[in-house]
């Protein structure tokens, strides 16, 4: 079956299992996913069968928006309250004004450290094999975006955070470096993706709706990210046997071949003017 789904992931599950669970239910080889979650995180996943892996390469990735809790004045080594703590302290009282004012110094775009509890490698091994030894090892700050933050107090010494960021931020460390700034430590307590670029959660089914018979399958044209521009194909069998092609029209560097409704390559144009074929999508 080739379709893209719009999972909303339940805690618990790693996002592995959730893709499995997806590929067993439509009973397809062939899966994917856009971007992971957490197994203690919920909400949106893209999640692709059949020929619409292939997508995987040319999906949206920014403007992802999270909804998340946390506590001031416990600390965890993973970031997040499934960890163990490492520090406790108390918590002050923080006005909505002061609140507001550390969020504008986390807007736009920042540096920010990887956890030590992340899949990104470092001397071709995950930190967070690493992390499991005992050993903490130096990271490099990389640049994300974060498009737009709010945070205001809930509870006791529980707040509530929204976020709209770039592939590849992690919130939980977003949510420390916010708690430092405030002279504070903090650790994510709870964490939900509610929307990628314009697809929501609100739209997506749960595992148990699926095997109840709700769907939520939607047009692969949506998930493309809009740095790939989509051309009518005036030469559909020169693309489908990935052949260079000229485009007389400027429509930028990077584009997806369509047939009507039927996604054919990705292309991108090189240095001598043609357009060079990346990946076959039919």
């Amino acid at each position: 079956m080739d379709a893209v789904i719009l999972l909303n992931k339940d805690q618990n599950t790693t996002s592995f299992a959730a893709v499995r669970a997806v590929r067993n239910h439509y009973q397809e080889k062939k899966a994917g996913h856009t971007g992971t979650l957490d197994p203690n995180a919920t909400g949106l996943m893209i999640v692709l069968l059949g020929k619409y892996t292939k997508l995987v390469p040319y999906c949206i990735s920014d403007h992802k928006q999270y909804h998340a809790e946390f506590e001031m004045g416990i600390l965890t080594d993973t970031e997040d309250i499934w960890g163990r703590v490492i520090q406790q302290t108390e918590a002050h009282m923080h006005a909505q004004q002061e609140l507001d004012e550390v969020c504008t110094k986390f807007t736009g775009t920042i540096e920010q450290i990887p956890p030590m509890y992340s899949a990104v490698k470092k001397d071709g091994k995950k930190l967070y094999e690493y992390a499991r030894n005992g050993e903490t090892v130096e990271r490099q700050p990389r640049e994300v975006t974060v498009n737009s933050l709010s945070v205001r107090h809930l509870h006791d010494a529980v707040y509530e955070m929204d976020a709209v960021v770039s592939s590849g931020t992690y919130i939980r460390t977003l949510i420390s470096d916010y708690c430092a700034a405030l002279h504070e430590i903090g650790t994510m307590t709870a964490l939900e993706r509610r929307g990628i670029e314009g697809l929501s959660v609100k739209d997506a089914c749960t595992m148990e709706e699926m095997e109840q018979g709700k769907e939520s399958i939607i047009d692969p044209f949506l998930i493309l990210d809009p740095m790939w521009k989509i051309v009518e194909c005036k030469m559909p069998e020169m693309v489908r046997q990935g052949k260079h092609v000229y485009i007389k029209e400027n429509v930028g560097d990077h584009v997806i071949f369509v047939k009507g409704h039927e996604l054919l390559a990705a292309y991108e144009k090189q240095n001598d003017g043609m357009y060079h074929c990346k990946r076959g999508l039919f």
